[in-house]
């Protein structure tokens, strides 16, 4: 593979340093790759002559600067991180749950079930070109090799503890965020070991070599999009600087919001589309892509394309994945509890057949009415956090059991709501005119097919669902016990620490509580329908920035996403997590919660600090997920909507007043920068609380009145990363700890009923989980096949985005 070195040949050497740093560059995180070149980290390709050779030849390559100039075009854009990093592994246990159920019941959860991990693959397809490849090679290749016996196979062949860890957790992470991009950041990784050893490790099975699996052949496919650090893969997002699979290569910003304008022209939302464009030198085409089973292309008309441009409407995205979903969703509803699931079940059905948005709005609908169920579903394309223009959705499901004893909290929550919302810092007019009193419970998940797991929900998201029929708030109990059995404490002053623990999960499972019901679920958007009727009052409703008439207002078509687009998310985020940090002080809040109910202006209770302290770090943890402008002429931008969120209130409490907040480098234990976190907590209330009010306020009359240009300008002061918070930045990411996966239970049917199957909370145990799911649910092994029909007809239109 390398030509034979001589110790005294100086280009010989620089031969050897020049391979070697092209292959570290693309394997290795830039702190490893700095250790290789100092000798104090082994690489496979440095062998004995790296002392007398590659030394002397790297030495020589910094002297003429070539050293630096060939990293900065790859490196100098990713210093965030993009090496895989173990992450912790969390169980999400619903034994007792489970065991709760009676048969039926337990019979529904597996058909919902089965609906969900089939209709997941979907994420896949979504998230990159590459994901499914790499999704399909693990599961072939631990299907064909039992993952805890291959792991004492290559114990045996001299692989490391490490370097085995390093694998398996790559596959887990793959797995666990449905791709190999990050759920919480959008930030592509790859495996922390070099492509030559994995290799290795995967050629112990005498099934890799097999021609009959394909595995070696389809390692070969995967593998060079799998490790490249091409700086337009580093990050989902539009081309041509960054990549999605919600557009085709060629799609950029400017073709969205051209296709944009045409759906909200015939009044259609975008949630379940992809947008793919074909040209030549004399035309050009829009394919808007409707997922369903049923495939049909029709010609659309629309005044505002350019010469030489069409628009066609796709149906059949994702059609082999859609067809058994079909199947699993009839199944679903032979199995359902009640009449409104089984005609819930219906629409569904209708929905992934036809690719008709209007029939999951039906069954949306019908999921509000159906009040206090056994078992909780929801299915579809969700939420919009990971399209680049904020309008399409991610499909995800869950199936969980309702927590009856923790839901009695929440439900007096729900109980006084009408109460509560007459506190937050708007008129009355910028409320619903009715509160839709929803379903607040807590729920045990058996069952979260998605790219990244929340710990609540307020769903569903249709505005025109939400404002007339309602929704519903979900607390996952089992995911925030999952998360706080070992709270994170980072940044956290010595003398706040024992308080922060201590109250880290209550304060935590009241700001998910104020954030789902009264952040998500307040508010009104002020709308003119199809016949010119407003739907407030002219006469009453002000506008409560100026004092004057509302002058604004969302037209037929146009939805809070369309109108907000890539800051829709981050700003309602922000606008729920406001909701929650002002009105969590309350008596009547604290109550519901059987909390201590001491709000006196000069003694703040200890879990509302914990609650204010959390917000605050939460805001400095999130400088990691900001891409810093490139050229001076350029922004900044942000890789995750809550981050951005929570980014913006840590500003709004500095602006306020700078001895509210302080964030301090200060040298930790270690001798490395660290940060310390410093809250007034005598200001709370007299300085935080208004500040947040005045700004919560802003918020709400930009978002009532579709005021976007205005709001969204507001909300991009807040955003930008303060200059003396850029160096900070650094110091977070040098500290940041990965987030975890979880390893979900799975089901199977036997002779005596639907068992439920543990797992270990290993990289293994996530690995088997997945092979297990999709062998044992009926439709699994079909659901695969479909993967892989789909993954192969996609290729070719990412084909031409360099390695």
């Amino acid at each position: 593979m390398h030509k034979k070195l001589n110790n005294n040949n100086v280009a010989d050497g620089l031969y050897y340093a020049w391979y070697t740093l092209r292959l570290e560059v693309r394997t290795r995180s830039i702190p490893l790759l700095r250790c290789s070149l100092a000798g104090r980290v082994s690489s496979p390709l440095v062998f004995s002559h790296f002392q007398s050779v590659f030394r002397p030849a790297v030495r020589y390559l910094q002297s003429v600067n070539i050293l630096r100039a060939c990293q900065q075009p790859i490196l100098r854009r990713n210093m965030d991180f993009y090496i895989n990093v173990p992450p912790p592994v969390h169980y999400l246990d619903v034994t007792e749950a489970f065991k709760s159920l009676s048969n039926t019941e337990k019979d529904y959860v597996f058909s919902c079930t089965q609906a969900s991990w089939i209709g997941g693959l979907i994420g896949l397809i979504q998230t990159s070109p590459e994901s499914a490849g790499i999704f399909l090679f693990v599961s072939r290749f631990f299907h064909l090799e039992n993952v805890n016996s291959f792991v004492e196979k290559a114990t045996k062949n001299n692989f490391s503890d490490e370097e085995i860890t390093h694998i398996l957790s790559y596959f887990a992470s793959v797995l666990g965020n449905f791709g190999n991009y990050l759920s919480f950041g959008d930030t592509k990784f790859i495996p922390a070991i070099n492509v030559d050893r994995v290799t290795e490790f995967l050629s112990l099975s005498s099934e890799f070599s097999n021609s009959e699996t394909g595995l070696k052949a389809l390692w070969k496919e995967i593998a060079p999009a799998m490790y490249s650090l091409n700086p337009r893969r580093l990050r989902l997002g539009f081309g041509p600087t960054e990549i999605t699979s919600y557009y085709s290569e060629d799609c950029i910003r400017s073709d969205a919001e051209l296709v944009q304008k045409y759906l909200e022209s015939i009044k259609t939302e975008a949630y379940n589309t992809r947008l793919f464009k074909s040209s030549n030198s004399n035309s050009k085409v829009y394919s808007i892509r409707f997922a369903s089973a049923e495939k049909k292309i029709q010609p659309a008309h629309f005044d505002a394309l350019p010469l030489g441009t069409s628009l066609q409407l796709e149906y059949g995205d994702y059609c082999e994945l859609m067809k058994l979903l079909v199947d699993c969703s009839l199944d679903a509803k032979s199995h359902s509890l009640n009449k409104i699931e089984s005609e819930m079940w219906d629409h569904y059905a209708q929905s992934f057949c036809t690719g008709s948005l209007d029939a999951h709005k039906d069954a949306s609908r019908l999921w509000v009415k159906d009040k206090g169920p056994v078992v909780e579903n929801y299915i579809g394309f969700i939420e919009t956090y990971r399209d680049p223009l904020g309008v399409r959705a991610e499909f995800e499901s869950f199936v969980a059991v309702v927590n009856r004893s923790m839901s009695s909290k929440f439900q007096r929550l729900v109980d006084n709501a009408v109460e509560l919302l007459s506190h937050l810092p708007w008129p009355s007019t910028y409320e619903k005119d009715r509160f839709l009193q929803p379903d607040f419970t807590s729920l045990d998940v058996v069952t979260f097919a998605t790219s990244g797991i929340p710990v609540g929900i307020n769903i569903p998201n249709y505005d025109d669902v939400r404002q007339v029929d309602g929704f519903k708030n979900v607390s996952l109990g089992n995911v925030l016990s999952a998360r706080f059995k070992d709270p994170k404490s980072e940044f956290i002053r010595e003398e706040d620490k024992k308080l922060y623990v201590d109250h880290a999960e209550s304060s935590f499972e009241l700001q998910v509580g104020l954030h789902e019901l009264l952040g998500h679920g307040s508010g009104k958007l002020f709308q003119r329908s199809g016949d010119g009727t407003l739907n407030f009052d002219t006469n009453s409703t002000k506008d409560i920035i100026s004092g004057g008439p509302i002058c604004s207002w969302y037209e037929p078509g146009e939805t809070y996403d369309s109108k907000f687009s890539s800051l829709s998310s981050a700003i309602e985020e922000c606008r729920a997590e406001c909701v929650g940090i002002y009105l969590c002080n309350l008596p009547l809040v604290l109550e519901q919660f059987n909390l201590n109910t001491n709000c006196s202006t000069d003694s703040v209770p200890d879990v509302v600090y914990v609650n204010w302290l959390s917000m605050v770090r939460s805001g400095v943890t999130s400088m990691e997920f900001y891409s810093p402008a490139e050229n001076a002429s350029d922004i900044g931008s942000w890789r995750q909507a809550h981050c951005c969120a929570r980014y913006a209130i840590l500003r709004v409490l500095i602006e306020a007043d700078n001895s509210l907040v302080r964030v301090d480098e200060i040298v930790g234990d270690d001798g490395a920068p660290d940060l310390t976190i410093f809250l007034d907590r005598q200001k709370l209330l007299t300085v935080g609380r208004p500040a947040i009010g005045e700004f919560l306020r802003k918020i709400q009359y930009y978002k009532s009145t579709a005021n976007a240009k205005d709001g969204c300008a507001f909300f991009q002061h807040y955003c930008q990363l303060l200059p003396e918070h850029i160096k900070l930045r650094q110091i977070v990411i040098n500290r940041k700890k990965p987030r975890p996966i979880f390893v979900q239970p799975g089901l199977r049917k036997t002779p005596h009923g639907v068992e439920l199957i543990s797992y270990p909370t290993t990289y293994p145990g996530v690995i088997q989980s997945f092979v297990d799911r999709y062998s044992d649910l009926p439709l699994g092994q079909k659901a695969i096949e479909a993967l892989e029909t789909i993954w192969r007809r996609e290729l070719p239109y990412f084909k031409n985005i360099p390695l």
